[in-house]
């Protein structure tokens, strides 16, 4: 059998075979007690509170997306970046979307763009009810990890 790179799409009776998308999440942090949030301004969980994240594109790694989803979305410079975890529960999103989340340090301004209605950056014991997917997840797996 032989492979051809850029893999081509396979047909099959529905058109396509059906594969699960990769997005990736930040966890910004202003000190080890307030995590921000951004105000998602599309569906899914339009509205919701969620961690600064987005899919990642063709040709782009999950650590050069993490960059330019934060720049995109909240006006910041990844200094460095730490895996979190890999979120794969097809439950946790309505596109069964992969997600590989990271903590993030960075410089900047900060400021509200993209597809966030508003930022803000919240005490971990005082998250908002409702944040969109798995986030409150991860956020409790990066506070396991910070604490080691």
């Amino acid at each position: 059998m032989s492979f051809s790179f850029p893999p081509k799409k396979q047909p099959c009776n529905c058109g396509y075979f059906i594969n699960r998308g990769v997005s990736i999440d930040a966890v910004i942090t202003n000190n080890k007690d307030e995590i921000l949030c951004i105000k998602r301004g599309v569906e899914p969980f339009k509205g919701f509170w969620g961690l600064v994240g987005g899919y990642v594109e063709w040709d782009e790694s999950v650590e050069a997306c993490v960059k330019r989803e934060v720049r995109e979305e909240v006006g910041l410079v990844v200094k460095s970046l730490h895996l979190i975890g890999v979120y794969s529960d097809p439950q946790r999103h309505p596109r069964q979307v992969i997600n590989v989340a990271y903590a993030v340090d960075t410089k900047g301004e900060l400021r509200a763009g993209d597809d966030a209605l508003e930022i803000k950056f919240f005490p971990v014991d005082k998250l908002p009810k409702n944040l969109a997917f798995d986030h409150r997840d991860i956020i409790q797996d990066y506070l396991m990890k910070s604490e080691v």
